[in-house]
């Protein structure tokens, strides 16, 4: 298996296991000796994906205790894409539309609604956060 394949590999068996185990930003993932057993590969192979996680802002880990999931709103591939994909003021102006649609959305159809899930509310806020954050 070429590096890219392997890398591919992990990273959708790392999906798995975050969806199969329920782990939610700031919980803990597997070690990277599970990882390795697990997925039959070498612990290098682990450490390269996840040092390419966490600088994308998907994991970050914690020197002696291990690595965590990362909390949606904080990943930095957003700023990554923002970068380039977000470049002139049409667009901009383009986008502050769409944060105004879903304010009108969300204030219509959320607002005092007493059956909407805590699970909505976390999305909502993460979607309504990284349009703020290239519209401000």
């Amino acid at each position: 298996m070429n590096n890219k394949t392997r890398f591919e590999y992990i990273l959708i068996e790392l999906e798995k296991i975050i969806r199969e185990n329920n782990i939610k930003p700031g919980d803990r993932l597997p070690s990277e000796r599970y990882l390795k057993d697990k997925l039959n590969v070498s612990r290098q192979s682990v450490r390269e994906a996840l040092r390419a996680l966490e600088m994308l802002g998907v994991v970050h880990v914690k020197i002696g205790e291990g690595t965590y999931l990362a909390d949606f709103k904080d990943h930095r591939l957003f700023d990554i894409i923002g970068q380039f994909l977000i470049k002139t003021d049409e667009q901009r102006e383009e986008l502050k539309e769409i944060n105004r649609v879903f304010e009108d959305y969300v204030k219509r159809e959320y607002h005092g609604n007493k059956n909407v899930q805590e699970q909505d509310n976390k999305i909502l806020r993460a979607i309504y956060t990284i349009i703020k954050k290239y519209t401000d």
